[in-house]
């Protein structure tokens, strides 16, 4: 089934049977590549757990539990945030009605949804202040003012944050955003069609 997108002429028409083939596949890669990170983020935690808060080191102080008690609790955070999406491909359904299936799809796929940006800001902000802390707390820049310090630590921690989400952007553009693009031009005509 081909559909030809009227309101832009230049476009070439959209095979949805090759928008499919497109989906299913960006589905089962995206499903995998979900449930190894929700492994890797549950062994970290279970690391972390055992070196930083079970460890029975007398030297190891409370500050230090505390930090690797907030490791603990990112890791956990991602691990959760990478089941759901995992369970969340698994159960896509190809066989429901189209447009139903399509518009599940586009939002499946979209760059950014309430849920991640929410799910970003909290580990983003809990990652900056107990990597802060580790940081401050440690001898590393024992010769620079706490303010030196926190600031050197924004600067860094800010630009490697910057440079993976423009990381994660330029691969969402490249693998997802033609097929988002095409699911929209489709979900387009079938809403005309319906009206």
């Amino acid at each position: 089934m081909t559909f030809n997108n009227k309101t832009n002429n230049l476009e070439e028409p959209v095979n949805l049977d090759q928008v499919m083939d497109s989906l299913k596949k960006l589905d089962s890669r995206n499903k995998k590549l979900m449930h190894g990170m929700y492994i890797v983020y549950v062994v970290f935690a279970l690391i972390y757990t055992g070196l930083l808060i079970l460890n029975p080191d007398p030297e190891l102080g409370l500050n230090r539990r505390l930090q690797g008690g907030m490791y603990v609790l990112i890791f956990s955070m991602s691990a959760i945030y990478f089941r759901y999406h995992f369970r969340k491909n698994k159960a896509v359904d190809y066989s429901a009605p189209v447009l139903e299936m399509l518009t599940a799809a586009r939002n499946r796929h979209k760059l950014w949804t309430k849920g991640t940006v929410c799910f970003i800001i909290a580990l983003v902000g809990l990652t900056d202040i107990v990597v802060t802390w580790a940081i401050i707390d440690d001898k590393f820049l024992a010769d620079y003012s706490l303010i030196i310090k926190i600031l050197l630590v924004q600067a860094v921690y800010f630009i490697t944050m910057g440079i993976s989400f423009l990381i994660g952007y330029i691969t969402w553009r490249r693998k997802s955003m033609p097929l988002v693009h095409n699911l929209n031009r489709i979900i387009e005509e079938l809403k005309k069609d319906e009206g």
